[in-house]
């Protein structure tokens, strides 16, 4: 007869496994109790952005690529207007990268396109960004019309490549 907990515990809110794994309000845990209480703990942090799970590290990879964007419309020659104009489009771009819950994809798709206009510099930078792994995830799962705006952007983005 096997002894009685041999076996690993997988608890999440409302649910009991066996595998070992635990989450706790958004952090992961494995968690190993053998005979003797001794407890063996290993956490991973996961955040929700853009309606996707992923990790800090992915998340900072992404605002690291939105602030290069944010010092290529600074260090852009542009007129006033069209500096203010690529500003609004770059902010409208990240409030809805950056949201929690998925975004709304006419008006990242409209931001998107318009930031992709001012000059070359910035329409290089704004490339280097929507080719981020995290961001073509969110863009892609944030409805039909971001898709087919993140896969024309990725078919551009190729093509200066070549």
């Amino acid at each position: 007869m096997a002894a009685p907990y041999s076996r690993d515990m997988h608890i999440e809110i409302d649910q009991l496994s066996v595998t070992g794994h635990v989450v706790f309000a958004g952090r992961d845990g494995l968690v190993k109790v053998q005979t003797g209480g001794n407890v063996a703990q290993n956490t991973r942090q996961t955040i929700c952005i853009g309606g996707i799970e992923t990790t800090q590290q992915a998340y900072q990879q992404m605002l690291g690529e939105i602030r290069r964007v944010e010092e290529a419309v600074k260090q852009a020659r542009l007129l006033p207007e069209s500096k203010e104009a690529a500003q609004h489009d770059l902010q409208t771009v990240k409030a809805q990268l950056t949201t929690p819950k998925k975004p709304n994809q006419r008006i990242l798709v409209r931001a998107a396109k318009s930031l992709l206009r001012y000059s070359p510099a910035l329409t290089a930078a704004a490339l280097t960004l929507f080719d981020q792994p995290l961001v073509g995830t969110i863009v892609g799962s944030a409805g039909e019309i971001a898709a087919s705006f993140h896969d024309l952007i990725s078919q551009r983005s190729a093509s200066k490549d070549s």
